[in-house]
């Protein structure tokens, strides 16, 4: 029985990461940038000694003002469906990002893919209130989804 509950208390863990629909890299959310910093006009990555979670997810900061401005109210800075391309979840399915190429609308920031298949930015701008709109639909479904 005590070897049972070992293996459950090592398995637990691994199982809670593997549930997480976040966009994650290294179990660090926004590929490591500060999600202060976008709101500051400049993507900055973030030193693995300043993080804090949230709701589970681990994000870096790159000073220490940032993480306390985003402990004061991570809402305000967390990126919209939780990493995901937002073009990707308005079309009903996730993508991964490039965490450089991103968007804040409303106070609200949205990210996107850009790479050799394409910039989703550019099809997001094409009718942004629409896309918002079909992208907050789908996240319900697409959060559950796998990438």
């Amino acid at each position: 029985m005590k070897q049972l509950f070992l293996l459950f208390s090592f398995c637990l863990p691994l199982v809670a990461f593997s549930q997480s629909t976040a966009n994650l890299e290294k179990g660090v959310m926004l590929k490591g940038y500060d999600p202060v910093s976008y709101f500051k006009n400049q993507p900055i990555k973030g030193e693995s000694k300043i993080k804090a979670e949230h709701k589970g997810l681990t994000y870096l900061f790159s000073a220490e003002e940032n993480k306390t401005l985003f402990l004061a109210q991570p809402e305000a800075y967390v990126p919209q469906y939780e990493g995901w391309c937002a073009t990707a979840v308005a079309g009903g399915y996730k993508f991964d990002i490039d965490p450089t190429h991103y968007r804040i609308t409303n106070g609200k920031l949205y990210l996107f893919y850009k790479g050799w298949r394409g910039d989703a930015k550019k099809d997001w701008l094409k009718n942004e209130p629409e896309q918002i709109l079909k992208a907050n639909q789908n996240w319900p479904v697409v959060a559950k989804s796998k990438e």
